[in-house]
């Protein structure tokens, strides 16, 4: 007797479900990857069979726009509510990019490592509430020299991509000091004189002079106690 069964999808697999979503989000598997905040060959490990697990899989359902459950285990409903159905949200879906939370010493460091690194992998991803570009990343602010405004614990994501104007929150490096300094301040210009400000009114040295001695690695695009 000829077998019917494989005419039928069950999804029983975690590739299968993974194909299924990708191609249903019109996503390519780099597309993907991007959005998920992972490299595209460690996806491809996942929707060729070769990888079973991944810490990425919340990121990456959420990129797909399908309940993580769903997508680890093949139980539940595949979408959550019924906001898939609704094609505004599923655009936007899409649209949402997961950002790594990395170090200030790595954010020190960001133009050299790049984005697309492997050991980014395991980092906290988070979903940037506002569009930016594939090298955004998402810092802890620490110490009090920008509260109130940015208390010790704020998240901030930070577009290397967008250039910085006066006024807007920057994070620099200085590269006078031993080992070089990350730090969060205001980008200031003004009359050909550039600094930087803590906008903490109580803060010691509010303004910190910078020429030749500031490499500034990108702008603050939003920040939040919790994203």
């Amino acid at each position: 007797m000829r077998n019917l069964g494989c005419r039928f999808s069950y999804m029983n697999t975690l590739r299968d479900r993974l194909i299924e979503a990708r191609q249903e989000s019109r996503l390519s598997q780099q597309q993907l990857a991007e959005k998920a905040g992972m490299s595209q060959a460690a996806y491809q490990k996942l929707e060729s069979g070769k990888s079973q697990r991944s810490k990425m899989l919340t990121s990456i359902a959420k990129a797909l726009g399908v309940s993580p459950s769903w997508l680890e285990s093949g139980k539940g409903k595949k979408h959550i509510g019924n906001t898939y159905e609704d094609e505004n949200v599923a655009r936007y879906v899409r649209r949402v990019r997961f950002v790594p939370e990395i170090s200030w010493v790595a954010a020190g460091n960001w133009s050299d490592i790049g984005y697309v690194s492997e050991d980014l992998e395991d980092a906290p991803h988070w979903p940037c509430p506002v569009t930016c570009s594939e090298e955004t990343f998402a810092l802890r602010v620490q110490g009090e020299s920008m509260s109130p405004s940015f208390p010790p614990g704020c998240l901030i994501f930070v577009d290397p991509e967008v250039m910085p104007i006066s006024g807007k929150k920057v994070v620099a490096v200085l590269t006078d000091t031993d080992p070089h300094k990350t730090t969060f301040k205001q980008f200031i210009e003004d009359g050909g004189e550039k600094m930087l400000k803590a906008m903490n009114p109580d803060w010691p040295e509010r303004y910190v002079p910078i020429n030749g001695n500031c490499r500034i690695v990108g702008t603050v695009i939003f920040a939040g106690n919790e994203v």
